[in-house]
């Protein structure tokens, strides 16, 4: 929800009660001529949550998995690409009538490990710091994905409303559950257009996309997402604007502690002394160190605000 929403500030504001930090991680996978597209993974932090009593996993529209910080790790996802991944693309090469023979192309996120092997699968890594430009599914999938979630999302308080007059929206909220997340994944995920999932390839294959400007629209859904915001009333939602909806689509800024966890996460799945090629050894990347650099990082931001005159330049630095 928007932070200016009474749903977010209510969720700030109860006493003795720790702002929500519900989380969940979904790994997305498709090909380039966009007609087939993963069903998507789910991370959670509960293997087995509340709302999942009666449930088979099996039988959700996600694959479910989770762990402590709702992570991918490199052995959660090194289960997927044995387990879901290559069974699933078997399968779908085989209804095409075409052999097992696999390009997966992986941004170089903490979670990717690079010792993953499969015959006939080759896996490419995109270069260091491109993902925002190259990486297909930041190219208007995973924005298109959120805003088709937002949209289900509120329609299903609105729903609660109309069903029961006596509910406040804070009431229907609070009857969301992971379960309720989970379906509206499913159905969001379901939503993308087969013309949407191959433009996004543009950027890092431009010869497999046959559109010579592909271009994700998304006004309609913003224009729906307001319109059903309207409807629900109240502070947040009677004013709510498309740049509000662009404040609850971006990708959150993960704090210094939750950057000391990914740390300890990911040493966790190597050695304190991992031993490379040319037979030196690297020093453990703890979070004491993570800490000392990112103290050396505010030093040197400070340095440069306080002697560069331009100050747009030195915001960009920071």
């Amino acid at each position: 929800m928007p932070e200016k929403t009474f749903i977010a500030k209510h969720r700030k504001s109860v006493p003795g009660h720790k702002t929500a930090k519900d989380r969940i991680t979904i790994l997305f996978c498709s090909n380039t001529s966009g007609d087939y597209i993963m069903k998507p993974l789910v991370i959670n932090k509960s293997k087995q949550p509340c709302s999942f009593k009666g449930i088979n996993i099996n039988n959700l529209s996600v694959y479910w998995n989770a762990n402590k910080k709702a992570w991918v790790t490199a052995t959660l996802f090194t289960d997927w690409f044995n387990n879901r991944f290559v069974p699933d693309v078997k399968k779908y090469l085989l209804q095409k009538g075409l052999p097992f023979k696999v390009l997966l192309l992986l941004d170089n996120a903490p979670g990717h490990p690079k010792y993953l092997q499969y015959e006939n699968v080759e896996i490419v890594f995109l270069p260091k710091n491109t993902t925002s430009i190259l990486q297909p599914l930041d190219q208007g999938i995973i924005s298109t994905f959120k805003a088709l979630y937002i949209k289900r999302a509120f329609r299903y308080i609105l729903d609660q409303l109309e069903n029961d007059r006596s509910l406040s929206v804070i009431d229907a909220w609070k009857k969301f559950t992971i379960l309720d997340c989970v379906k509206h994944v499913g159905m969001a995920y379901a939503e993308i257009k087969k013309s949407t999932l191959h433009a996004c390839w543009k950027a890092v294959w431009p010869d497999v996309v046959e559109s010579a400007n592909p271009r994700i629209p998304l006004e309609q859904e913003y224009s729906q997402i307001i319109e059903l915001a309207h409807s629900l009333g109240g502070e947040g939602f009677e004013d709510l604007s498309e740049a509000d909806i662009i404040e609850i689509m971006a990708d959150k800024e993960i704090c210094e502690d939750e950057l000391i966890d990914m740390v300890n996460i990911t040493s966790e799945n190597e050695s304190d002394n991992e031993t490379v090629a040319d037979g030196y050894a690297h020093n453990p990347f703890t979070a004491k160190v993570v800490r000392e650099g990112l103290e050396l990082g505010r030093k040197l931001v400070n340095y440069f605000q306080q002697n560069d005159p331009h100050l747009d330049r030195a915001l960009r630095l920071q």
